[in-house]
């Protein structure tokens, strides 16, 4: 397929999580996001309250990390984060598990997490990071996300390489065809926003979007 055959706007998802981000740099990021009418933003709690001054929210789904980056937020606190998350704006929710619990023999714990995010209502994006989570964790998170419902998967937290055609189509077959596949880390180019699409991800998040469409731009 070729980028005729998606939806770039809806596809391509706009991250705004660097911490060291200017308020100039924000704002010119949100000003892009609104020319090149992206569907859906990935950004972190503390970022909410300015993206709603700043984007209309008719026109995107806002998803907000809420364990970025090391899944650190003690399971107590996650309904008040969840409701915060929501009255600032955001419409989906996405979340690093904590697989200690599966390597400690905890499956209840880590599960239990997980129906916190799913009493909330929202929809519930989960990350992975392909290459640095032992096989036999992977699988029996993977089993136990499906079990409760989860559709929605990230492979790419920001701390690992580009993901070639073999690491998706393992993936895939881990997670089922019904899945969606969202792949991130590490994309900067129109080619490899296709190539990765055509491996069979729903699909990507990108820091660097606007070079992306600035290639688009490029070949009309």
């Amino acid at each position: 397929m070729s980028e005729n055959d998606y939806e770039l706007n809806e596809v391509i998802h706009a991250t705004l999580l660097n911490p060291y981000l200017s308020k100039e740099t924000f704002q010119i990021n949100c000003e892009l996001i609104t020319k090149y009418n992206i569907r859906n933003i990935s950004t972190s709690l503390y970022f909410l309250k300015y993206l709603k001054d700043s984007i209309n929210y008719k026109n995107c789904k806002i998803n907000a990390l809420i364990s970025y980056p090391l899944a650190d937020i003690p399971s107590k606190f996650l309904s008040e984060i969840i409701n915060y998350a929501k009255e600032f704006g955001a419409n989906g929710i996405e979340f690093l598990p904590r697989f200690f619990y599966l390597s400690d023999s905890k499956e209840e714990d880590f599960a239990r997490e997980i129906e916190i995010l799913i009493q909330s209502g929202l929809p519930i994006t989960l990350i992975f990071n392909y290459h640095r989570i032992e096989n036999e964790i992977l699988s029996k998170a993977i089993n136990i996300c499906l079990e409760m419902g989860i559709v929605n998967f990230q492979f790419g937290d920001g701390f690992g390489p580009y993901m070639n055609k073999n690491d998706i189509n393992q993936i895939i077959k881990l997670i089922g065809d019904k899945s969606k596949l969202k792949i991130s880390g590490g994309i900067k180019h129109l080619d490899q926003v296709i190539e990765i699409l055509n491996y069979g991800a729903s699909s990507i998040g990108a820091s660097d979007f606007h070079i992306i469409f600035k290639d688009l731009k490029s070949l009309s």
